[in-house]
């Protein structure tokens, strides 16, 4: 069986009663909130003369048209000027709390808006601040006009001639907030952003566009904390909503990220079969770093850069000298004078390395890393790796600086041999274009 919706009806209020009323019989609101001026306030609940003729109250006309509404069931917000757009969002966003209440009650319980009456201003603001609401608009025209039909509705013709979900008229609110969190790497928020505009759609062809946006940022959400699976996922989904991407975003920045999406799918698809640590890993870490600079997370990308630095010789180790695990270095394979120096830690005849004695190893093998790494300054105490240790992500309370930064980026870049260029990055929806790779 199907229940009566429960309606809340918002309307603003003007010089004429007959509109609302005939919103009030269309709707049959369980609840009213009036938003008058100073000016139109009067008209709701008191009967005016005009002329020498009578002019019914709104509540009056309501009531013989056969909707009476008694005080327990509506509500009075005046607006302080009807002329004052600024001053009138204002006030109207007040009524947000009482909206979200009243939908937070069950799924029949639903908002209508009536910008019919009152002053364009108010028209203009009530559509703006309920564009966010979960709501209908609604406005009350009619075929007969004065003025040769340019003019005012004739009383006794008018009619609910629109009513529409703003969500699905007005998205484009929601995809302007989603371009901007997405472009600044805020993907988790644009999902978000997404998947509640997507929500509070009605139309199917509109929700399927958002849910095309949030797959999208979900994906570079999930490769962003490495979770390299559930990202692939997420992206086989966004190339199968193809359409409704370009449909939402416009064809350009549609293909731009479809685009996108193509070479990096190489890179992700590497990612999930190769057996850690490898080069996909090296290159997918220093893609990281650099996105947590361009945020001004510095720690974060020293963090990382530490962590790339590290997994370099450990690629190393693992594809030229077949160590599997830095973890568990077998001391017979150790060349002297390390064998003896790691002897006094060694568990069942096997060290453990950390970063600056696995560097000291591909040294002693006689690697060029070994080499490289001494030359960029990066062993010794006065190591610029040294800052990382004293991070507040590591081991200190000390912030990272930007020559660190810079001086870690290039060496990391070195010992990686790879150019900027040529590491993975995410796409860019706003108008400024970035490299994608």
């Amino acid at each position: 069986m199907t229940q009566t919706p429960s309606t809340l009806l918002i309307c603003t209020v003007g010089g004429s009663p007959e509109p609302i009323v005939k919103a009030l019989i269309h709707w049959q609101p369980i609840r009213v909130w009036f938003v008058p001026t100073a000016q139109t306030r009067g008209s709701i609940e008191h009967d005016s003369v005009d002329r020498g003729k009578t002019i019914p109250s709104i509540l009056g006309a309501a009531r013989i048209a056969g909707f009476p509404l008694d005080p327990g069931r509506y509500d009075i917000h005046e607006l302080s000027n009807g002329e004052d757009l600024a001053l009138c969002l204002t006030e109207l966003q007040r009524l947000t709390g009482c909206v979200e209440q009243w939908v937070k009650r069950g799924e029949n319980f639903n908002v209508v808006v009536d910008f019919t009456g009152g002053t364009k201003c108010m028209s203009v603001a009530v559509g703006l601040q309920a564009s966010r609401w979960p709501c209908v608009f609604s406005y009350v025209g009619g075929a007969q006009r004065t003025k040769d039909g340019v003019g005012i509705v004739e009383s006794g013709h008018e009619r609910v001639v629109h009513h529409a979900n703003p969500w699905d008229a007005l998205g484009y609110q929601a995809v302007e907030d989603f371009i901007v969190l997405f472009d600044q790497r805020a993907f988790l928020a644009a999902a978000n952003v997404a998947e509640v505009a997507k929500k509070h759609m009605s139309r199917e062809d509109r929700k399927r566009e958002f849910a095309a946006l949030e797959h999208l940022a979900k994906a570079y959400d999930a490769w962003d904390r490495f979770e390299h699976a559930a990202s692939n996922t997420c992206i086989e989904k966004v190339a199968n909503s193809a359409n409704d991407l370009r449909a939402v975003l416009g064809s350009i920045k549609g293909d731009r990220v479809l685009t996108s999406r193509d070479r990096l799918t190489n890179h992700l698809g590497a990612l999930c079969q190769a057996d850690p640590p490898s080069r996909h890993h090296v290159l997918d870490l220093l893609a990281n770093a650099k996105r947590r600079m361009e945020e001004g997370r510095l720690d974060d990308a020293v963090a990382r850069l530490y962590r790339v630095i590290e997994a370099v010789a450990q690629v190393a180790l693992k594809e030229q000298y077949n160590f599997e695990s830095t973890g568990k270095i077998p001391l017979d394979r150790v060349p002297e004078p390390l064998r003896g120096l790691w002897a006094s830690r060694a568990n069942e005849g096997a060290a453990a390395l950390g970063l600056q004695d696995t560097y000291a190893l591909l040294g002693a093998l006689g690697d060029p890393l070994g080499q490289e790494f001494k030359k960029k300054g990066l062993d010794g105490e006065k190591s610029p790796l040294m800052a990382r240790n004293r991070s507040i992500l590591a081991h200190g309370f000390d912030r990272v600086s930007g020559k660190v930064f810079d001086t870690l980026w290039t060496a990391a870049l070195a010992l990686a041999d790879v150019k900027e260029a040529d590491l993975p990055s995410f796409p860019v929806l706003g108008n400024q274009l970035k490299s994608e790779g």
